[in-house]
């Protein structure tokens, strides 16, 4: 059974830490880059296959990160896929990418109650530009996070 806990949620980022019979497996993190798909995603499936025409059609780029500390099992990582798909609207003209990432070191040198700096981190790993160095975690407790 997966289960998550919601530690981030802002208006383009949201941060989960998941968990798989309660031993926790990573995070999740969810990117909206509010841009159109680059050349770099040009060259991943499925984008590399359609045509110009197509590509067009997409307005918007949301980026899937996971973020483990040992390499994913393939059901494992369907796990994260599935669970990462039902929380992003499945909007026209948005285009999604995913990225696997494992850092073991991240995962030793974390405590246990994350703060900002820590989130930053997380997000420097996964070369995210998103700037939360400013937010307060206290304010966090409402549902509307911004």
């Amino acid at each position: 059974m997966i289960s998550y806990k919601r530690e981030i949620r802002l208006r383009d980022l949201e941060v989960y830490l998941i968990f798989k019979e309660n031993i926790s497996m990573g995070y999740l993190i969810i990117e909206d880059l509010r841009r159109p798909l680059g050349q770099e995603e040009l060259t991943i499936s499925p984008y590399k296959y359609m045509d110009e025409e197509d590509i067009e059609g997409y307005r918007n780029l949301i980026k899937i990160d996971i973020l483990s500390d040992a390499k994913l099992t393939e059901e494992d990582q369907e796990l994260y896929r599935e669970f990462a798909y039902d929380l992003v609207d499945r909007k026209d003209f948005c285009a999604l990418k995913i990225n696997y990432t494992v850092d073991s070191e991240l995962f030793k040198n974390l405590p246990l109650d994350l703060e900002v700096k820590d989130y930053q981190e997380v997000l420097k790993v996964i070369n995210s530009k998103y700037d939360i160095s400013n937010l307060n975690l206290d304010n966090l407790m409402y549902l509307s996070q911004d």
